[in-house]
């Protein structure tokens, strides 16, 4: 799910709730895809089943831009999102 939260001075805020990361979770395969990019990159939170997963190089992924690209390849899913965009 996707909302918008209203903050003071008009600014709005974009969000991604429950996200499901468009990929194939087969064991081989280390790239998926959010339908925003993440902003900031650091809002994101992902989780494979129920487990968060760490973003940057020395973690389980890193993410550029709408794409994640995991270090090693999941084999069991589903990948879930949340971020603000």
């Amino acid at each position: 799910a996707a909302g918008v939260i209203s903050a003071p001075g008009g600014t709005t805020i974009n969000f991604a709730d429950n996200e499901i990361a468009g990929g194939l979770i087969d064991g081989t395969n280390v790239t998926f895809t959010l339908l925003h990019a993440p902003s900031p990159a650091e809002s994101l939170i992902l989780a494979n089943q129920g487990l968060v997963q760490h973003q940057d190089v020395a973690g389980d992924y890193t993410l550029s831009g709408l794409t994640i690209t995991f270090i090693t390849a999941p084999t069991l899913g589903p990948m879930i999102a949340w971020y603000r965009y």
